[in-house]
């Protein structure tokens, strides 16, 4: 899930009137601005991060924003296909052949994500990471999905979730059901977290691995030393248990947010890097390895619009 559910990137594209908003994009996607950006991008790398994919002909539910419809997923995986570099999560630093180099992660182990996310990928031969929380699996509803009246989690009810209640999903429904803040558990199969089987299956597939996105999903930055420990090393433990062979050593902050306490945690364990929610193209080497950005690509971002900030012309 993404950091308090960041607002529009700045710049240009946040700038735009809504008429102008397409065909600037697609100009901006166009082969002429390739030409031109490219040389900004040379070492650079770019980390994708998604979140639930709504299959073709469902309707939508849960926190609107998180959910791509697969037709638009399918689009945008054709299209970073033809002019990028598309690398495993692992292999992302390795030295590219001058085209855009990105990786492409999945978020909170979405069913629609981990089935149709991934036929999708595997039809393509393009490489994920799934991070996953093993304590929010098998039909596990999110408590920002069930939260969420009419597609839009209150901005007031996600801060105090994500501060006073450290994101913890059964702190969250408890307030709640004593405010008297609606919550409702009724949304579709792919919005809720897929099974043990479920995922067993996705990650067998070539080119897809798992990643940890904490043992619960609880905001770090709201924990003491001993809880993130134990956050990090039973999530940890359990993948390599459940999923030899195909485990990526990152950390997904949930929510997008860490601390100080946490990047202490990870520099004491195994984990090789951590990945925040924000952000967009960077070189690995001017940034904390446990600090690594992330760009969301949030429902109603067309392929144009994520083109042209694959090629770096507008700011991600």
């Amino acid at each position: 899930m993404r950091a308090v559910f960041l607002a529009p990137p700045r710049g240009v594209a946040a700038s735009m009137h809504p008429r102008l908003k397409a065909p600037i994009e697609r100009a901006l996607a166009s082969s002429s601005v390739n030409w031109m950006t490219r040389h900004r991008l040379r070492d650079k790398r770019l980390i994708l991060a998604y979140h639930g994919i709504i299959p073709d002909g469902a309707r939508e539910a849960g926190e609107r924003t998180l959910f791509v419809r697969q037709s638009d997923f399918r689009a945008q995986l054709d299209m970073l296909g033809d002019i990028a570099d598309v690398a495993s999560l692992d292999r992302i630093d390795e030295e590219g052949d001058g085209r855009p180099r990105v990786a492409i992660t999945l978020d909170d182990a979405y069913r629609g994500a981990v089935r149709e996310g991934v036929e999708e990928l595997v039809k393509r031969s393009l490489p994920a990471t799934i991070f996953v929380a093993p304590g929010r699996l098998n039909d596990h509803v999110f408590w920002w999905d069930a939260l969420a009246g009419n597609g839009l989690l209150d901005p007031e009810v996600r801060t105090y979730a994500l501060t006073a209640l450290s994101g913890h999903d059964e702190r969250v429904r408890r307030w709640a059901a004593s405010s008297g803040v609606p919550a409702s558990d009724v949304v579709p199969e792919y919005a809720r977290a897929a099974s043990l089987p479920e995922l067993r299956d996705a990650v067998s597939q070539s080119g897809i691995t798992i990643g940890s996105h904490t043992w619960s999903h609880a905001n770090l930055a709201g924990l003491s030393v001993t809880e993130i420990l134990s956050e990090l090393g039973r999530s940890r433990e359990w993948l390599h248990r459940e999923f030899p062979g195909k485990v990526v050593d990152w950390l997904a902050y949930p929510y997008g947010l860490d601390s100080v306490a946490a990047h202490c945690a990870l520099a004491n364990s195994p984990y090789r890097a951590a990945l925040r929610i924000a952000g967009g193209w960077h070189r690995a080497t001017h940034v904390s390895r446990f600090e690594r950005p992330r760009l969301n690509v949030p429902a109603g971002l067309s392929v144009a619009g994520l083109k042209a900030r694959t090629l770096g012309a507008l700011p991600t």
